[in-house]
């Protein structure tokens, strides 16, 4: 008996051990669940965070891109303003220098008046400034503005016959346009 009662202590011991374990193996299955939603939850805030990030990141390099891009811009065209006031004086320039039938004292000082209107003309060229090439070529009116039109047999249908007055760009953009008579 006292045999029986011993196998009934290790077989209760045994029960007890047993429910012990199936208790920590639930305990630990509960506690790797609620790790593993934690961990779940932490790895959802961190993909948000990374995305936030990215974001950010994305917002200002197109940012840094705009700006180079206005300050590209801003080189550029900075005379653009000064040109632009500048233009009448050229204009003024070379009609001084087509003086007809000048004297031989004139025609020194054309001399003179010539190299300071060259040395005008090949700083404004450094600076990016271009003549828009009128004269015999199509009417665009991208570069041109036809003030007046001319029944011309010389010329085709759409050139330009004469210009009144020149046009000018700065690098690639129209300061001002050329001002044309336009055959019909």
């Amino acid at each position: 008996m006292a045999e029986e009662k011993k196998e009934e202590e290790v077989v209760e011991e045994t029960v007890d051990n047993q429910e012990e374990i199936e208790e920590t193996v639930e305990t630990t299955d509960s506690k790797e669940e609620s790790l593993e939603s934690e961990m779940a939850k932490l790895q959802e805030e961190v993909n948000t965070w990374k995305t936030d990030y990215y974001k950010v990141f994305a917002d200002m390099e197109n940012l840094k891109r705009r700006l180079e891009k206005e300050h590209q811009n801003s080189l550029k065209f900075m005379m653009q303003s000064f040109i632009e006031e500048l233009l009448p004086v050229v204009d003024n320039f070379e009609r001084s220098l087509n003086v007809q039938n000048p004297s031989e004292e004139v025609k020194t000082f054309l001399k003179g008046y010539q190299m300071i209107f060259d040395q005008l003309m090949n700083i404004l060229q450094k600076n990016g400034v271009e003549v828009i090439e009128a004269q015999g070529k199509e009417f665009d009116p991208n570069f041109h503005q036809a003030v007046m039109t001319a029944n011309d047999e010389n010329f085709g249908h759409n050139i330009v016959v004469e210009e009144l007055q020149k046009g000018y760009k700065l690098k690639d953009r129209v300061i001002r346009a050329s001002l044309v008579k336009v055959n019909e």
